[in-house]
């Protein structure tokens, strides 16, 4: 089976981590798996390619001038051709339509898979308003939460499917195995900075937390456009001695040894790769109640849950997990049981492959008409 997986990124955040992981275990499972980024060589797509390269995943630059290029179109679809594309895997707005009038043009199969892509600017609501009308055409579209499949229903998109997230599961179980002696407490968020991740409620909660675990530090591993408003926060609540956010981070895995609790303070998320990871760590997890976040956490069972934009009930759940040693282990097991049982990337890839092999076999007729139909007219 030959997939190209396109995106349009913006940097390396949750989405395109997943795309990554499941190019890489496609490949591992057989199948050749290239990866097509809008304007591959921009500074925005630079750690995607490099994490790409050292996956032995090719990387394909589709070049796209301005807010709308036929041209590109036109490159895509002779890439899906000569390379015998039997399915594109498209993620996002951009890649979507582009994808879709491509993929007509080539006669592939087409699949999206809807991450909860933000809508931030004026350009993105044109693209979202689109792809919603563009969906209700594709082979396949795959909702990694209910909440989007909920979404895509409304907007009468009918062929979906939803497929979780999936981690490597045994990555993380060497974090979940780390002593933690003698290490200092450490509350850790792995987010992209900007205002849907709700980091600035986890900072509103760190005073609170301050006052009764003084020595305690807090960390934030990502990047995004709400950095310097968050530096701002933390000295205007006196806690910038004990927030850091060291940027991106490449090996998430190294990052959750060090934590005691992870706090994931989001405003929206579907299924976050991040809850994901700490599950399968063996962390005790704060985390809002958003998106699929309740589903996997089963508020008590394998972590805890607070209302979004809530300091308060953020920092009295930390507190309780940080006093509650019993609590947290509990916690902290169950969850890397489930993330075990439930998120393997093996268990995602078999779900996408099998979605692979039933649109490609729909549309395999018509290209081999089509084919019959140009040697006909040769002839």
């Amino acid at each position: 089976m030959r997939v190209l997986q396109l995106v349009s990124s913006s940097g390396f955040y949750g989405a395109e981590r997943m795309i990554n992981l499941l190019a890489s275990s496609l490949n591992q499972a057989g199948e050749q798996v290239y990866l097509g980024l809008f304007n591959a060589d921009s500074a925005s797509c630079a750690q995607v390619v490099r994490e790409a390269d050292q996956n032995s995943i090719p990387v394909w630059n589709l070049r796209c001038r301005g807010r709308w290029d036929w041209r590109a179109v036109h490159d895509l679809a002779n890439f899906l051709k000569v390379n015998r594309i039997d399915v594109l895997h498209t993620h996002g707005y951009k890649a979507n339509i582009y994808g879709f009038l491509a993929a007509r043009l080539a006669g592939c199969a087409i699949v999206a898979t809807c991450h909860n892509w933000t809508k931030r600017t004026n350009a993105l609501q044109k693209y979202a308003a689109l792809d919603q009308i563009f969906l209700r055409w594709f082979d396949t579209v795959i909702a990694v939460s209910q909440g989007i499949i909920t979404e895509l229903r409304h907007n009468k998109v009918r062929r979906i499917r939803m497929i979780a997230n999936g981690i490597d599961v045994a990555k993380y179980q060497a974090a979940s195995n780390h002593s933690r002696q003698d290490q200092p407490v450490v509350i850790g968020c792995l987010s992209r900075l900007s205002k849907e991740k709700g980091v600035d409620v986890l900072l509103w909660a760190l005073p609170r937390i301050l006052d009764r675990y003084p020595n305690l530090h807090c960390c934030v591993a990502g990047e995004g456009p709400e950095r310097e408003s968050l530096e701002a926060l933390a000295a205007k609540l006196g806690v910038a001695n004990a927030f850091h956010m060291p940027g991106f981070c490449d090996d998430t895995a190294d990052f959750l040894k060090l934590c005691t609790i992870v706090v994931q303070p989001s405003r929206m998320e579907a299924m976050p790769l991040a809850i994901l990871e700490a599950m399968a760590a063996g962390k005790a997890i704060v985390a809002s109640a958003v998106g699929e976040i309740p589903r996997l956490l089963e508020d008590g069972h394998a972590g805890l849950l607070v209302p979004p934009d809530s300091p308060e009930k953020l920092a009295d759940a930390v507190l309780t997990l940080l006093k509650d040693e019993a609590l947290r282990q509990s916690v902290e097991r169950r969850a890397a049981q489930k993330a075990a049982a439930q998120f393997d990337v093996a268990t995602m890839t078999a779900e996408y492959q099998k979605v692979y092999r039933t649109v490609a076999s729909t549309r395999q007729p018509q290209r081999h008409l089509a084919h019959a139909d140009r040697m006909d007219m040769q002839a």
